[in-house]
């Protein structure tokens, strides 16, 4: 894991240096006049500890663009990659580190965003939150709004999402699913009640890897709206969108 966390890190010989912390993690010097840990990886996530100058960090893990790290004394928490590139490692050097990239794309674990586009002739405005099990299969929940010359559609789907090459800078996948449909007619149209029903879609789409942790992704799907009466609705939607892994 570390391979791909730190470009500039000597680790063989420096352990056991100076006020080096003599573990299996690689550690680093506080050089600012203190260091900022957080309980999470985010600046949105309280302060938990402050580190001083000249004190030494070991790094334990990395999540995009945040590392967790823990101090001599056992304290663990959060330090920006900002933070973390203003500190030298047991040799004096200033440490450099990976920047996330296409790897960190394939081994995401959550993604969220927001799509356009058109459904069925109405437009569509969405937004998702997905969760990966595994690197190529996912959970996806979406919010979307439907608006029409004659009525307006509020709609909820969680989806499954096959994708079988998570490794692929634009990376195809395939998604199942269903969920429900609220039609609210305009009244000035027409005279009557709105309705709720089940959905349920299959479609295909993309994801292609930006930079850091963004992408653009496409999609269509193919929806079925199961009504009351005899004859199901047959809807396309047709989506593009822009989101972000963490």
């Amino acid at each position: 894991m570390f391979a791909r966390i730190l470009i500039v890190i000597a680790l063989a010989s420096s352990f056991g240096a100076g006020n080096a912390l003599a573990t299996d993690y690689p550690s680093v010097e506080v050089v600012d006049a203190y260091l900022d840990m957080r309980t999470g990886p985010g600046r949105g996530y309280p302060r938990v500890q402050i580190v001083e100058r000249g004190d030494y960090i070991e790094i334990m893990a990395q999540k995009t663009d945040w590392f967790r790290v823990r101090t001599k004394k056992g304290f663990e928490g959060w330090v920006s990659r900002e933070d973390m590139e203003r500190t030298l490692d047991p040799d004096g050097d200033q440490v450099a580190f990976d920047k996330v990239g296409q790897d960190e794309f394939a081994h995401r674990r959550w993604e969220a965003g927001v799509k356009l586009g058109d459904f069925e002739g109405n437009t569509m405005i969405a937004g998702l939150l997905g969760y990966y099990f595994t690197q190529n299969l996912s959970a996806e929940l979406t919010l979307a709004e439907a608006l029409g010359s004659y009525s307006d559609g509020q709609l909820v789907n969680i989806s499954l999402t096959h994708q079988p090459w998570p490794h692929w800078r634009v990376s195809p996948y395939f998604t199942v699913g269903g969920g429900a449909i609220k039609i609210q007619p305009e009244a000035r149209f027409v005279q009557t009640r709105d309705r709720t029903d089940q959905t349920v879609h299959a479609g295909l789409g993309a994801r292609a890897y930006i930079t850091r942790q963004f992408m653009l992704r496409g999609e269509y799907r193919s929806n079925a709206v199961l009504t009351d009466v005899d004859d199901n609705l047959e809807i396309e939607e047709w989506t593009i969108g822009f989101s972000a892994f963490f």
